[in-house]
């Protein structure tokens, strides 16, 4: 996970209905009805039914330590999303076995390397960059289908090929895309090449900009995509942080422009931890309706 500061996330839950008028406005979803979207849940008995589920969100201490404002952001956006939802009292160790006391049907904690949404229930435990990832794919989707488009044989370009943009290519694929990915890290690009024959790999960004109009911008790289490289067809899908578009880019781009710097990953986190950790597994009795 990228890490997170303070004043990236001191301003979320605060911002969450202004996020979902920007959701609404370029994919047809807000928040809580695209993670619904890309976990497959029914959104006509989601409401109803999250409401009971109990969430956790544990700090943790080590490494370089807790975050000022994330616990509470994550808790915040699990509270508008429908879910009961609190801050532990203790860190670390302490902080899970006050989760479990509790009753928490899903607990949140997340370090250096890791943010994980973990059902002690059904044993699910969910990566961030997982559903960072599908979330964002997902809502380039919803945005492609707003203007009676489908991903599905279209070109694709996914910007950066660490956690997030190495499960974005596996989605864009499973959705028939055609998909395109730089890095500028050589080793990355390679093997992801290796690893996906049809993936096709862009040398010159600015000129994949001209003929590609579905980008999704996982890099940490700030100010990458400029004015220029805009068209009134391109949309972007931008789960990274900090975005990488000029203020002229953000300006011209206008809602063709999908990102925020925690809520979306953290609703698919929540919504997905309900399904049984097994592959092919139907979904909990509460959604088989």
């Amino acid at each position: 996970m990228s890490r997170l500061y303070y004043e990236l996330i001191k301003d979320i839950p605060a911002s969450l209905p202004e996020l979902d008028g920007d959701l609404l406005r370029c994919t047809g979803h807000n928040l809580v009805s695209l993670a619904a979207r890309t976990t497959c849940l029914p959104l006509t008995t989601i409401h109803e039914e999250i409401k009971d589920q109990t969430a956790a969100v544990v700090p943790i201490s080590s490494g370089e330590g807790v975050i000022p404002g994330f616990t509470d952001a994550v808790a915040a956006i699990l509270e508008y999303i429908g879910l009961k939802a609190w801050v532990t009292g203790h860190p670390d160790v302490v902080g899970f076995g006050e989760a479990v006391k509790s009753g928490a049907d899903i607990l949140f904690a997340a370090d250096d390397l890791e943010f994980l949404a973990i059902n002690p229930r059904n044993r699910k435990v969910v990566e961030n960059a997982w559903a960072t990832a599908n979330g964002f794919v997902q809502a380039l989707a919803a945005a492609a289908e707003m203007r009676s488009d489908t991903l599905e044989g279209q070109e694709v370009l996914t910007l950066g090929l660490g956690k997030v943009g190495t499960h974005a290519v596996k989605a864009f694929r499973k959705l028939g895309s055609r998909t395109w990915v730089f890095d500028t890290d050589s080793t990355r690009l390679q093997a992801c090449a290796d690893q996906h024959k049809d993936v096709q790999v862009v040398k010159d960004l600015k000129m994949a900009f001209q003929t590609i109009d579905y980008i999704l911008d996982a890099t940490p790289a700030a100010e990458i995509i400029d004015e220029s490289m805009i068209r009134p067809t391109t949309i972007i899908s931008c789960p990274g942080v900090p975005h990488g578009l000029t203020p002229a880019a953000r300006a011209k781009i206008g809602t063709g422009f999908i990102h925020d710097n925690l809520p979306l990953g953290v609703a698919v986190m929540a919504l997905e931890s309900l399904y049984p950790n097994k592959e092919g597994a139907s979904m909990p009795k509460m959604f088989n309706r």
